[in-house]
């Protein structure tokens, strides 16, 4: 039990160490825009239309976890629309595509899971901006951004600079994340590889809803371990994308800690679990 705690432990600095860059950018570009750009380049950036969902698709596809928390901060900050964080959130897939695409015989379905991956970004992101009320309200993203960091003392933020402050922003969401990654790897060490490969053994008709339920795990690991499974047999092509659809790192969990409507994050959650499921089911129905 103490060597399972103490992997799970280092492996969560090494992921979270990973974070730090993204966290940081995120914050000094939060900071930046809020105080020292106008309000007219930050309208632009939350009303980028049709482009954001693309752009947020094309973002998710590199196989980096801290682009979801970046994204799920400058939303929460509304400098990102719902459609460009749906985006972003559906079409990640972290290190599955380089896993499939670094291994013999898999590296067709590689570039088709980047692919799917891109085009169902987009198209979610489109559904969304649709289905989600437009919120660019100026005035309620610098209220926002001061319930988010009201850490700061009136004016301390400013007197710090940018880049103190980002760093301070940075050091809080860091402990938030390692305490996340830190719990599933330790409910995972525990658990063992072997029960959760089980839960999809003789549950063809249920595997993409199973596989959407562990992309709901706050971490970058579903996507490798669902990977795993795919090579090894045990889910199909359709369950992998299920899978990798709905999870999005830590992006989902920064979602929750930071934006406080807790009724849109729920909606948001579950508009990309439905999506998730529909395209594993569509997919599995086709024989990919």
């Amino acid at each position: 039990m103490f060597d399972i705690i103490i992997d799970s432990l280092i492996d969560a600095v090494e992921d979270s160490a990973k974070l730090i860059p993204f966290l940081y950018a995120s914050y000094l570009f939060i900071e930046f825009i809020e105080h020292e750009a106008s309000d007219r380049l930050s309208s632009r950036l939350y009303s980028l239309g049709a482009k954001g969902p693309f752009l947020g698709a094309v973002a998710g596809l590199m196989p980096m976890c801290g682009l979801s928390v970046t994204a799920a901060d400058l939303f929460a900050t509304r400098l990102i629309s719902v459609s460009t964080l749906i985006a972003e959130f559906t079409a990640e897939t972290d290190e599955a595509i380089p896993v499939l695409l670094g291994t013999a015989g898999f590296r067709s379905k590689g570039l088709l899971l980047a692919v799917l991956s891109l085009v169902i970004g987009i198209v979610s992101g489109l559904i969304a901006g649709k289905v989600f009320p437009d919120t660019t309200d100026r005035e309620h993203s610098h209220m926002e951004h001061e319930l988010m960091h009201s850490d700061c003392e009136e004016d301390e933020c400013e007197k710090e600079g940018l880049f103190t402050t980002a760093l301070m922003h940075t050091l809080k969401s860091l402990a938030f994340v390692l305490a996340a990654i830190f719990v599933v790897n330790l409910l995972v060490g525990i658990a063992g590889e072997e029960k959760a490969a089980a839960l999809f053994s003789g549950s063809d008709s249920v595997e993409p809803v199973i596989a959407a339920v562990t992309g709901l795990i706050p971490n970058c690991a579903p996507s490798i371990i669902l990977s795993e499974f795919y090579m090894e047999g045990l889910i199909s092509f359709g369950s992998l994308i299920s899978g990798l659809t709905m999870n999005a790192g830590v992006g989902l969990a920064m979602l929750w800690k930071y934006n406080r409507d807790k009724k849109q994050n729920l909606l948001i959650c579950a508009f990309i679990f439905a999506v998730s499921v529909i395209c594993g089911y569509a997919i599995q129905l086709m024989g990919i």
